[in-house]
């Protein structure tokens, strides 16, 4: 008779947790780009003549893919990183998860 398989437990309670995180994470980005995507559709439509056929059958250049991609793996690396920024608290850690600077030249917002 065979062995069973060792069991993986991938999702402990405080996996949960993170999974639960990075949902929300996902869900918010996806929601705010396909809000932002229909508005400029129908400004597009509206003032350009260009519809979301054209948009649709768009062939990128090499440019404009590596582009794509940067902004792709920054995404990646807030959805995959949110369980981590409910951890690291500090701006500068959150932004080094996300492969990103602090911009030093920007003043500090006042409430």
């Amino acid at each position: 008779m065979k062995k069973p398989a060792p069991r993986n437990d991938y999702l402990d309670v405080s996996n949960v947790d993170d999974l639960g995180r990075m949902l929300l994470s996902l869900v918010q980005e996806t929601w705010a780009m396909r809000d932002r995507m229909a508005i400029i559709e129908k400004i597009l439509e509206e003032k350009a003549g260009i519809s979301a056929a054209d948009i649709d059958d768009y062939v990128a250049t090499d440019a404009v893919k590596s582009e794509i991609e940067t902004l792709r793996d920054r995404f990646v690396s807030k959805v995959i990183g949110a369980p981590l920024a409910a951890r690291e608290r500090s701006v500068d850690q959150i932004l080094a998860r996300a492969g990103m600077k602090r911009d030093t030249n920007t003043k500090p917002l006042r409430c």
